[in-house]
């Protein structure tokens, strides 16, 4: 039986997400266009898409024919509310909705739409290219249906779905990041070490381990007997801050926002940036080849 054909896309807001999306799903043999309300987003952006992808600052052009749209404009509520309302007006009923958003609940963005049944977050990573994820998250009106669409076309795409199927902030992988990182901040804040050092050892223990099997597994071979001891001692020892570390509020008053700036936990001169985004590039595809 004959493949199903790719669908149509329009990937809407032409940023470093937007266009690195774009360029995923025209690899897949999508036919995609993309829009951005920015002349400018749409030319850096024609350095990162395939020449097919039709670039065009004309909504109704971009979404003619779409049979699955990627929502990608700011982490801004009431922005990407009235984006989703003019999308829903202009496509299809049967037309699959997405946003990529990290932090904005999938349900309040719903509550935009006519039917928001047919809406849900297609959380990317960066670089959209490279990184082999995609969180499918459900809002409280997310159908099954919308689901298991997503879930089929994301690995249509040569990508791996997780599904996330309650809207809390943060989603999974956030979640986890954010965990891990509290309590780093804790330790070099608290002077237990350097922030060198500190990526030192989540670089060369965790990051590796868990690329290989994950927390949970590892806990598996681990013996969950000692687990269980471990755990007795260190959980009520972790950070249970729920306020911004004191150190991002202190860089981030100094206009020190990391390698954009310049400086951040470390000094970003010349190229440097680049260079490191490179090796993060090229570590991320060694480690997930074979998916």
């Amino acid at each position: 039986m004959p493949e199903k054909k790719m669908p149509t896309v329009a990937v809407i807001g032409a940023g470093t997400m937007g266009a690195g999306i774009a360029q995923v799903f025209a690899r897949a043999g999508c036919r995609v266009a993309l829009w951005s309300r920015s002349e400018a987003t749409l030319d850096a952006a024609r350095a990162l898409v395939p020449d097919e992808v039709l670039r065009t600052r004309s909504l109704p052009e971009a979404l003619d024919g779409a049979d699955v749209v990627s929502e990608n404009v700011a982490e801004v509520v009431a922005l990407k509310q009235d984006v989703l309302a003019s999308i829903e007006a202009a496509v299809t009923p049967d037309c699959l909705l997405t946003t990529n958003t990290s932090s904005v609940p999938i349900t309040l963005l719903g509550k935009a739409l006519d039917d928001p049944g047919r809406f849900l977050g297609m959380h990317w990573f960066n670089p959209a290219p490279v990184m082999p994820l995609v969180e499918l998250v459900a809002g409280e009106a997310t159908t099954a249906t919308a689901m298991e669409r997503a879930e089929s076309l994301t690995r249509r795409l040569g990508k791996l779905p997780v599904v996330v199927r309650a809207d809390v902030p943060g989603f999974v992988v956030n979640r986890i990041q954010y965990a891990v990182l509290r309590e780093v901040l804790h330790l070099v804040e608290s002077g237990v070490t350097s922030a060198a050092d500190a990526d030192l050892a989540v670089r060369t223990t965790l990051a590796p381990r868990w690329a290989a099997c994950g927390p949970l597994e590892l806990m598996d071979l681990a013996g969950l007997d000692v687990v269980e001891q471990v755990s007795a001692i260190l959980m009520p020892e972790l950070s249970r801050s729920a306020e911004v570390p004191e150190s991002v509020r202190k860089l981030v008053a100094e206009g020190a926002l990391g390698a954009k700036s310049g400086r951040g936990f470390y000094e970003w001169p010349g190229e440097r940036a680049d260079r490191v985004k490179a090796h993060r590039d090229a570590v991320v595809r060694q480690l997930t080849h074979d998916g």
